[in-house]
């Protein structure tokens, strides 16, 4: 493995051309191969913190472990880049703080984003990370999208994957498209371990990469495929298309939003600030923002709109479904929702699934 005092852009021109490598405005990046892979780790909890990257393609394999101080220092200090292809990052390890244009954006372990060929970001060196990179070229793109009109299965004819795949077609066919934008992937909040699922595929495809057979290029198509798949399962994960001009509060506010819809529990604002990786005094200053509620009201309106599905929906007792919905205080929970209904829970069940049994006879 190399270990010199090469910096991070004479590294990547073995497997990238760099151009405006002298800028400190914006480096920008071109890729010859149809995809490739790049693997970037970066721990400072060490003796000797280092940073190492590795890249797979079609034509090459190439690595290389960065762990001279004035290098990692320099590093520190390098300006955003952007590229003629798409890059997909996922998250693998750790948290990565990602800058795109003026935004920085945390994104923890199993989230990640598809960023267009317009944006100019960097991944910076703040927070331990390991981070999975898989870039597509525009030709590539399209060529794969084309090929999906000659697949075999129903199954395959998935419409969840709409969203993504226009998001890339849009992109890839419209080269006059001067549009920033990205995709961002979140998890939906019951499905903690999906970056298990993404891992496994991403270690098949960096495998092939780097030990090719026959049918391996069919293989290569196979997996991306499954992993914008399971990407695009509504069941799994939360895609939003993020426009650069897009505040960064509201997608916060967003992510927040269906972290609450998909919780079957009240959740703490210790445990939102962990799950999101902002404060709680951040998050309670959206909430206001957007819904002119506080962060523990905004969170209770989804709490008691599950209170009221489990009264009317099910013969769960009034209790089961206090300790169902997080509550380990049953006067607190009264108290909440009599505020809104001016009835107790027992009167609430009684009153309309009368009023159901009354509409249905």
């Amino acid at each position: 493995m190399e270990n010199n005092r090469k910096s991070l852009d004479e590294f990547c021109s073995n497997f990238l051309k760099v151009h405006n490598s002298h800028s400190n405005f914006n480096h920008y990046y071109h890729m010859d191969t149809p995809f490739s892979v790049v693997l970037e780790t970066y721990r400072s909890d060490l003796e000797k913190r280092y940073f190492k990257i590795v890249n797979f393609s079609p034509d090459a394999f190439s690595q290389a472990l960065i762990d001279d101080e004035e290098i990692l220092n320099a590093m520190l200090k390098r300006p955003l880049h952007q590229h003629d292809f798409f890059e997909f990052m996922f998250v693998q390890q750790g948290e990565v703080a990602f800058k795109i244009e003026n935004t920085e954006r945390i994104y923890p372990a199993g989230t990640g984003c598809i960023v267009n060929c317009n944006l100019r970001h960097l991944e910076k060196l703040s927070k331990d990370f390991r981070i999975f990179f898989l870039n597509l070229s525009k030709g590539y793109v399209k060529q794969l999208l084309e090929s999906a009109s000659e697949l075999y299965f129903s199954i395959e004819n998935n419409s969840s994957l709409h969203t993504l795949f226009q998001f890339l077609y849009e992109n890839a066919s419209d080269e006059n498209l001067t549009k920033k934008e990205y995709l961002d992937f979140f998890p939906v909040f019951h499905n903690k371990d999906s970056y298990e699922a993404i891992y496994e595929l991403e270690e098949k495809i960096a495998k092939i990469l780097f030990s090719p057979v026959a049918g391996s290029s069919f293989f290569i198509n196979g997996y991306i495929y499954q992993l914008f798949d399971y990407l695009s399962n509504k069941e799994l994960y939360h895609t939003t298309t993020v426009d650069i001009d897009y505040n960064n509060d509201f997608l916060i506010f967003t992510k927040l939003t269906h972290l609450l819809e998909d919780s079957e529990r009240q959740l703490s604002r210790h445990e939102l600030s962990r799950l999101l990786n902002y404060s709680g005094d951040y998050l309670n200053r959206i909430s206001k923002k957007y819904t002119g509620m506080t962060l523990f009201e905004y969170s209770m309106t989804f709490i008691i709109r599950k209170a009221e599905f489990y009264l009317l929906k099910t013969d769960d007792s009034i209790s089961h479904i206090i300790s169902r919905l997080g509550f380990t205080n049953r006067t607190h929970f009264y108290n909440i929702f009599y505020s809104k209904h001016k009835m107790t829970p027992k009167e609430y069940r009684q009153k309309y699934v009368q009023d159901s049994y009354d509409k249905n006879k």
